[in-house]
């Protein structure tokens, strides 16, 4: 993960020396490698200190207890994966791109990114499920991500109305990230997180929601309609 000297520490005790950091960077993969074989419960303090090859002791000078662990190896990836994302998916490397083949690279940078992470965003569903705040790192990343992506396929339209589009790929996104979080949580037999066709799927689903009108509220219907006394036409007679 690399040594890192940023808010995320906030979680965790300070680390007064060098060998101290990367023994905490050593517990951070022991989490995630057990993350990858079992849920959250059943992975105790012990388990991944010996994992990470120190002691109980050692666990607990750097965390409180196994939930601040968790949060904190949380906020680690967060700043990886944002720090990946700014330097990699940058309007320079679509520049070439049509609105198309931008919507699919955002689209497929977002599967990798939820299947890279596949353990993890288990980990936090089964986590959250006593507190929905507890969710809220892993909302925070997505908001930040859908951010990102948006302000590059806007790049691509010739919309006249930015704000409906920026709507409508919202939309679209928190379409495709409901499906990606429950394919992840639940099995699921249809488009399921590793099938070879889910990018092109999704990424049709962004390109509908540039397509579709945002729907017509009942007071702008109200304003809209023609009012009657424009519906008589000169030289005819009403009735009364």
């Amino acid at each position: 993960m690399g040594k890192k000297t940023t808010q995320a520490f906030l979680r965790a005790f300070p680390a007064k020396q060098q060998r101290s950091e990367q023994t905490r960077e050593k517990m951070l993969q022991a989490g995630l490698d057990l993350l990858r074989d079992g849920l959250l419960d059943d992975i105790s303090i012990a388990q991944i200190s010996a994992r990470a090859g120190c002691s109980v002791g050692s666990f607990y000078l750097r965390f409180r207890n196994k939930e601040a662990f968790f949060e904190f190896l949380i906020e680690s990836i967060s700043e990886t994966l944002l720090a990946d994302l700014q330097s990699n998916l940058t309007h320079e490397s679509i520049k070439n791109l049509t609105l198309a083949q931008t919507v699919r690279r955002c689209v497929d940078h977002y599967v990798e990114i939820n299947r890279q992470h596949e353990s993890i965003i288990r980990a936090a569903v089964q986590y959250s499920i006593n507190d929905s705040n507890d969710w809220q790192p892993v909302r925070d990343n997505g908001w930040k991500l859908h951010a990102h992506y948006i302000d590059l396929i806007l790049g691509k339209l010739r919309k006249p109305n930015p704000k409906e589009a920026r709507q409508q790929l919202l939309i679209g996104l928190q379409i495709i990230s409901g499906h990606l979080v429950n394919s992840i949580a639940h099995p699921v037999s249809n488009l399921p997180l590793h099938d070879p066709d889910i990018s092109h799927w999704l990424s049709e689903v962004i390109m509908h929601c540039l397509k579709v009108k945002p729907p017509v509220s009942a007071s702008n219907l109200a304003t809209e309609r023609t009012p009657i006394s424009k519906l008589h036409r000169p030289g005819t007679r009403r009735v009364t």
